[in-house]
């Protein structure tokens, strides 16, 4: 807070006038009381009485007299005129006495009347001093200096009057005093805010006289919120600060961007709460990253023309980072995308059909499998998995019937082998695999359908039974003629124990002659 000081600003500081009894006043009007003479004494007195008797016949007399009412008879007349006479000597002693009681209370009426305007004047003189307590503190001497000494003659001049006792006039010249004192602190914060708004574009635009002017101003004034103080340490820096906005601003025009920035950088280094500075770093920043933008955007698209697409998806996340709500980013990165996952269904498509072709069926499901992963709505990719499963079923199975050749001995097996193998034998261009199963396994039905001959040798006394053909009954040798496969006999012969012999009929076989004999003893 500052506060001013009376003998250094040239100002009287006012001081209530203290409140006291109306004091004798001297002949001479100073107030003082001094000793009179005996001449002048008796020249007083005299001149008093005459003056209270001059007033007395002026003022009193008339209304004492009265008309006497018109008198019908001498005796009535004669006796009136001595009740009247008798009363006007009563009365005339009656008014000297009540002309000195008014006398009394007249001047009792004054004092108090006096005294009200005393206190009148004193209560305004009273507000003057609150209001003056105001302007000292906030130096208008300074930044009011003719109307606050106007103020402060009106004071004066009521103080005057106040001790001549003229207190009505005295209270007037307060009112006028007051009122210019209340006009002052009226404009306390006005002039206070405008100086501060002044200091503050000043240090916007480098001013600096014009903001040292403004804030010194300023800080006349009681200042809690130190503004003023504050403006005033930014205006002493005001130049160099400048010198790099200006520096900065240079490099803008000649697009030298991260120059621009650096200058920027170093005003706000030096004045952080510098406006300018402050709007045109983030100006630059901004056309930083618009710049930088721009060449992520450049960069994704020549990679996703390029067909690489994740260094064009790098690119753009890299712009939608630094723009998150542009909508070319995200159009670009869905493009990217579409077309990332448009090329990795062709490629798995075309693999798959590759898969097939070299019949390798499993490897295709896989790949029409995964792109229907990326696209859930492929027909060819449903069609080609449908396809390679039902090709992958029938090469299982073909490998099943033929890594099992003695199955087809059995009528029914063959029969349906034979009916399954007319069913595949007309599928559209077979490839290698399926041409070679199909191949071997008409080979297997022909040769399975060739009866072999062989030889079975017995002793004739066992019992021999061939299952799948028959009883063959006690015999020493028999040629039959059996479809390849698998076979069993059993020999029985009582007192012997029974003997089981397996053997495969077939056309690489090189057993053809099978003996069956019980020969072992039961004991």
């Amino acid at each position: 807070m500052r506060m001013g000081n009376d003998s250094d600003n040239g100002f009287k500081e006012i001081k209530p006038v203290p409140f006291q009894r109306t004091p004798e006043i001297a002949a001479d009007g100073s107030g003082n009381s001094k000793s009179i003479s005996p001449k002048t004494l008796m020249i007083g007195t005299i001149f008093l009485l005459i003056l209270i008797s001059l007033v007395i016949v002026i003022f009193f007399l008339p209304g004492w007299v009265k008309k006497p009412e018109i008198i019908n008879s001498k005796k009535e007349a004669r006796e009136v005129s001595i009740d009247a006479s008798s009363s006007f000597d009563r009365s005339s002693a009656k008014t000297t006495a009540g002309v000195e009681a008014n006398a009394h209370s007249s001047a009792s009426n004054e004092q108090s009347k006096d005294m009200d305007l005393r206190k009148e004047a004193q209560s305004y003189l009273q507000q003057i001093l609150e209001k003056q307590n105001i302007l000292k503190e906030n130096n208008a001497q300074i930044w009011a200096t003719e109307e606050y000494t106007q103020g402060l003659e009106q004071v004066e001049s009521g103080d005057r009057y106040y001790n001549q006792q003229q207190f009505a006039q005295a209270t007037k010249e307060y009112q006028t005093s007051l009122a210019i004192f209340n006009k002052l602190v009226d404009q306390i914060d006005i002039i206070y805010n405008k100086k501060i708004e002044q200091g503050q574009n000043a240090l916007d635009t480098g001013s600096t006289s014009l903001a040292l002017k403004a804030f010194k101003t300023a800080a006349l004034f009681t200042d809690e919120s130190q503004l003023a103080e504050k403006g005033l340490a930014r205006a002493q820096i005001l130049d160099d600060v400048f010198v790099y906005i200006r520096q900065a601003n240079e490099a803008l025009e000649n697009s030298r961007l991260a120059d621009a920035k650096k200058a920027f950088q170093s005003a706000l280094d030096i004045d952080p709460d510098t406006k300018v500075a402050r709007q045109k770093l983030q100006e630059t920043n901004e056309l930083l990253a618009n710049k930088q933008f721009s060449t992520n955007m450049t960069a994704g698209y020549a990679a996703l023309e390029q067909q690489i697409f994740n260094t064009a998806i790098i690119e753009f996340n890299k712009a939608l980072k630094i723009k998150p709500a542009s909508t070319a980013a995200k159009t670009a990165l869905q493009q990217t995308e579409h077309k990332a996952t448009a090329l990795k269904i062709a490629n798995a498509l075309n693999e798959a059909t590759d898969k097939e072709r070299n019949e390798q069926w499993q490897d295709a499901i896989d790949l029409y499998s995964s792109a229907l992963k990326l696209e859930s709505n492929l027909t060819n990719a449903e069609t080609g998995k449908q396809r390679a499963q039902n090709q992958l079923t029938t090469y299982k199975r073909l490998e099943k019937i033929l890594s099992e050749p003695e199955r087809l001995n059995d009528k029914n097996v063959h029969a349906e082998v034979m009916t399954y193998y007319n069913e595949v034998r007309n599928v559209n261009n077979p490839g290698p695999v399926l041409t070679k199963q199909l191949n071997d396994l008409e080979n297997l039905l022909k040769v399975s359908a060739t009866p072999i001959k062989i030889s079975l040798e017995s002793d004739s006394m066992t019992d021999v039974i061939l299952y799948k053909v028959g009883k063959m009954g006690a015999f020493e040798s028999k040629e039959l003629s059996l479809r390849p496969g698998k076979y069993v006999a059993v020999g029985k012969r009582d007192g012997y124990r029974d003997v089981r012999i397996e053997f495969i009929v077939a056309q690489t076989s090189a057993q053809r002659i099978i003996r069956i004999a019980a020969t072992e003893k039961i004991n």
